[in-house]
């Protein structure tokens, strides 16, 4: 197995430096980092005393996040951009290393130099994941969130202060908060509590160092998922992305709305009466998989059904593949059933980050041409019109079903032991 995913790493990052050039000045794997200057601007606004939530940080995006979140960005702020990019991907590398290293020790593996050897060349494989590669390229935090969960709700239940990671993550990006209903679900009460207090406390930190930001925050700013992007954009890989983009296709002009520019909003009830059935179809399978001692497997889905939940889930925000690869891979190791391998391969399609070149649009931001990553940017203008009534809704939806398709997975074999 080491040999095998030392080959496919250095496949990946041959991938990474010709599939879409290192140099190329926008889409280059190093050449954005977008988002990671507007966490720095954040944490420079704590510092200089500036309004977090008036209007753009820097360049045209706002600050989306808590004012705890900013707080915890103002190390940032104490770099110039070229260092702090740096030190980003960096510490990006370190914490997708620890995330992949955490799972494999949850599985059982030894605590060993080899392991983490091998936990490092994985993790490279790992950065060709749509969600991990968009998280790299623009200098996202997901993958801490996402090491701080599975690092907490991994350790013993009477571990000290278990739930702590839970609810800083939550303090940082509310979606993690979802955590605390799978908690319940789960009925650890203790780690429920200590969450709960520790998000709690976050957002008291937040009124204490920015009063009126966090007043405006938790007032206005919370419920405006138009700041983070227009709801029926092919990237909100959520169930109300879901929706909105059908709307879009269907051209269900009645559903347009003009708060954020033209774009089509599902009503709330047509959202609530999507995502509900989904919620439950998450947390039903990951209270099963906890139940029967599959301790990681539920988090992931626990994680996954999060990302479902949100108004707004960019791709970046489903690192939640990483673990479930992970986890993927380990079920082709550890049995004999001949179908197996259909695991890993669906989880890698899907979740893989593919590309699609436009010679014939226009360059964006010096680069020869734009070009869309993950499955869901495949392009919907260009298509005959009988295929895209198939490709579009799978394009749409390709992230959530493979949410939907493990839980059921999960809960169809609850009665067949080998599957523990």
């Amino acid at each position: 197995m080491m040999i095998v995913v030392a080959i496919a790493a250095v496949a990946v990052l041959v991938w990474h430096v010709f599939a879409m050039p290192m140099g190329n000045p926008y889409y280059g794997l190093f050449s954005n980092a977008l988002d990671l200057q507007v966490y720095r601007a954040g944490g420079l606004s704590l510092l200089e005393r500036t309004p977090l939530y008036s209007g753009p940080v820097v360049f045209e995006m706002e600050f989306t996040y808590t004012p705890f979140a900013a707080l915890t960005f103002v190390p940032l702020a104490f770099f110039g951009v070229s260092v702090a990019k740096v030190i980003w991907w960096v510490a990006i590398m370190a914490a997708l290393i620890g995330l992949v290293g955490r799972c494999l020790l949850v599985l059982r593996y030894e605590n060993s130099t080899r392991t983490w050897i091998f936990a490092t060349v994985l993790a490279v494989v790992c950065t060709a994941l749509e969600p991990v590669r968009t998280t790299l390229w623009l200098g996202q935090v997901n993958v801490f969130l996402v090491l701080l969960i599975v690092w907490d709700l991994t350790r013993p239940p009477t571990a000290r202060l278990r739930g702590l990671g839970v609810g800083i993550a939550a303090g940082i990006k509310l979606t993690p908060a979802f955590f605390l209903l799978y908690l319940a679900c789960t009925r650890q009460w203790r780690t429920l509590g200590i969450a709960a207090g520790t998000f709690a406390a976050t957002i008291a930190v937040g009124f204490l160092i920015r009063p009126t930001d966090s007043w405006k925050y938790w007032s206005a700013q919370v419920t405006a998922s138009g700041r983070i992007g227009a709801v029926d954009s092919p990237g909100n890989q959520s169930v109300n992305g879901i929706v909105a983009q059908l709307l879009r296709f269907a051209d269900a002009r009645k559903f347009i709305s003009h708060t954020y520019g033209t774009v089509y909003t599902p009503p709330m009830w047509m959202w609530l009466a999507a995502v509900i059935p989904v919620i439950a179809l998450g947390l039903a399978a990951a209270t099963l998989a906890y139940r029967t001692g599959r301790n990681l497997l539920a988090i992931t889905i626990a994680g996954m059904t999060s990302a479902c939940a949100s108004p707004f889930s960019w791709g970046h925000h489903w690192v939640w593949f990483v673990p479930l690869f992970i986890l993927a891979v380990q079920h082709v190791c550890t049995t004999t059933d001949r179908k197996r391998w259909i695991a890993p391969a669906v989880v890698l399609s899907i979740s893989f980050c593919w590309w699609w070149n436009y010679p014939d649009r226009p360059p964006l931001a010096e680069s020869p041409h734009p070009i869309g990553i993950g499955l869901f940017m495949l392009p919907r203008d260009d298509i005959p019109d009988w295929w895209s009534y198939l490709a579009v809704p799978f394009y749409a939806s390709c992230y959530p079903l493979l949410l939907i398709v493990t839980a059921a997975y999960v809960i169809a074999r609850r009665h067949d032991r080998s599957s523990r």
